[in-house]
């Protein structure tokens, strides 16, 4: 068995014990033990796992992103030791993990019998017997005769005091006759002492049975009158109601907060939900109106108060996506960026196409993540019939390839009524490799955020939903970037980065006017249902 405590991390301080052959960790709920998805992300949803093996415990890693750690150092594979420290990724979770061994459980234990009552031992002969006589244990007692001490005045003596265990009455419905008995019994047997509980020692319901006592004791002598079974059942009822207040008090106000709890999430997920389906009215009305329609002051306008809680939409796409992006590399070099639309077909750039033409040799797709070990081979690549390789002009930059194999994960393409309700303000996401990352050896791209300037045609203009496939954005993205797939605020791929514009400023350098040509920070993507043209 496995204990693992938690020394660093969301779950600080907690403590799991899992008795399992394989116990898995990560952010992912189907994990056994479970760090915090929000809090914790130096983990990855399923980071390692300890597999008890015939020499003992063996901790592994199961190619996590930041890496596992044992005594400060990187494993891939690790004998666990009781008490060693594992830290899941650099500045991430930590858990200590001790070795617990198996308890069979034990046959089962017989329970003593209570001890008997006190007057179940022998009792020393009273007054005026023969010397040395006793009555022993479980024996009837006889009739109180001449030299035992009076009963109270008006209370006469019993006939014959009952054998232990075969005399008694039932113990509820009889219990003011018993305790009254035992009073008389104490009064008339003065050198007789019950056997007391043990020093410390504290029994539930002490108090009520001592008041219950007390009055016995009181009737018996006469000063006060015997109480029945209903009068006792009622202030045993009062005592207990008493006692149980704060709890019933503490009980009503976190139902009461629950309720309230529920009722907000409820409402909460009620607006969330409205907001939504508002938003995507807005849009679709919002594209069907010409650009100078007055009415589409106000939509905008509204549309600008509605912003839908998007909490962790980032991270979720990422992991959803990530093994669906690749690297085009030729050799040891990447070049561009590609993403699975079809099991087996990749969507890119055709200047991307382009340019693996010319680098001749073997073309390949590096799966994003997979240690430059998981790559296939490009089959044939094909680009848009309306694409042209020049600078004059924008053409349909869009491409796709076929590789030797099936991609791990096909990403979600928008529909037509979604393109056509995208517009500027929107936020986009890209995923891919940049220029500088482009590493063949070890492919893990980056994640961008970003928002949509404005969508026009080829030539930058206003042009109606069949034409405007130009999408131009503000991610800091270059060239490796490029056939990067641009996510909306859905998660469905709405276009691919192309490329930047360059801007040209005239710049006074050591005395002499020059013109200056610079990259432009705005970007630009074609529309997604390029593909069509292509794909069918």
């Amino acid at each position: 068995m496995l204990r693992v405590v938690h020394t660093f991390g969301r779950n600080a301080g907690s403590v799991e014990l899992h008795d399992k052959r394989v116990v898995r960790f990560g952010r992912a709920p189907d994990n056994d033990v479970v760090f915090d998805p929000n809090h914790d992300r130096d983990a990855s949803s399923h980071h390692a796992e300890a597999r008890l093996e015939a020499a003992g415990w063996v901790l592994y890693d199961l190619d996590s992103r930041n890496g596992t750690y044992a005594g400060g150092q990187r494993i891939k594979r690790h004998p666990i030791a009781s008490g060693d420290e594992v830290t899941f990724g650099t500045k991430g979770p930590r858990v200590r993990i001790e070795l617990v061994e198996r308890r069979p459980p034990g046959p089962p234990q017989a329970h003593a019998a209570p001890p008997p009552p006190a007057h179940a031992a022998a009792y020393p002969a009273p007054t005026g017997s023969p010397a040395g006589a006793a009555y022993p244990a479980g024996a009837a007692y006889p009739a109180p005769a001449a030299g035992y001490p009076a009963h109270a005045a008006g209370h006469p003596a019993p006939a014959a005091y009952p054998a232990p265990g075969t005399g008694h009455p039932a113990p509820a419905a009889a219990l003011p006759a018993q305790a009254a008995g035992y009073a008389a019994h104490a009064a008339a047997y003065p050198g007789h002492v019950a056997a007391a509980p043990p020093a410390g020692a504290r029994r539930v319901g002490e108090r009520t049975i001592a008041m219950m006592i007390s009055s016995a004791v009181s009737a018996a002598t006469g000063r006060a009158k015997p109480r029945g079974t209903v009068e006792l059942n009622a202030m045993l009822h009062k005592e207990v109601h008493a006692a149980t207040a704060g709890q019933r008090r503490t009980t009503y106000i976190l139902a009461s907060l629950l309720v309230v709890a529920l009722a907000s999430l409820a409402g909460l997920i009620a607006y969330n939900r409205s907001s939504h389906d508002e938003i995507s009215q807005l849009r679709a009305e919002l594209a069907r109106l010409p650009p100078e329609d007055p009415r589409r002051k106000e939509i905008e306008r509204r549309l600008g108060t509605l912003h839908p809680s998007n909490a962790n939409f980032g991270r979720n796409l990422h992991d959803r996506f990530r093994k669906g992006i690749f690297m085009l590399a030729s050799g040891r070099e990447g070049f561009c960026t590609a993403f699975a639309v079809r099991p087996s077909v990749l969507a890119t750039n055709a200047h991307c196409i382009t340019a693996a033409k010319r680098r001749g040799g073997t073309i390949v797709a590096l799966e994003n993540e997979g240690r430059g070990q998981i790559s296939f081979a490009v089959t044939s690549m094909r680009t848009h019939p309306q694409y042209r390789d020049s600078a004059d002009q924008l053409t349909p930059d869009i491409g796709v390839v076929s590789i030797a194999g099936r991609a791990a994960a096909v990403l979600e393409l928008a529909t037509r009524e979604e393109l056509a309700a995208a517009g500027a303000g929107d936020d986009v996401y890209l995923i891919g490799f940049p220029e500088r990352l482009t590493d063949a050896a070890n492919p893990v791209a980056t994640f961008l955020a970003a928002n949509i300037g404005r969508i026009t045609g080829a030539n930058g203009r206003p042009a109606g939903a069949a034409d405007a496939w130009l999408i131009q954005h503000d991610a800091r993205s270059t060239s490796g970037m490029n056939g990067s797939p641009i996510f909306d605020g859905q998660g469905k791929v709405i276009g691919i980065n192309a490329g930047g514009y360059l801007e040209g400023n005239d710049e006074t350098i050591s005395g002499q006017k020059t013109e200056v040509v610079k990259a432009s920070p705005y970007k630009f993507g074609m529309r997604i249902d390029l593909l069509d043209a292509i794909l069918r």
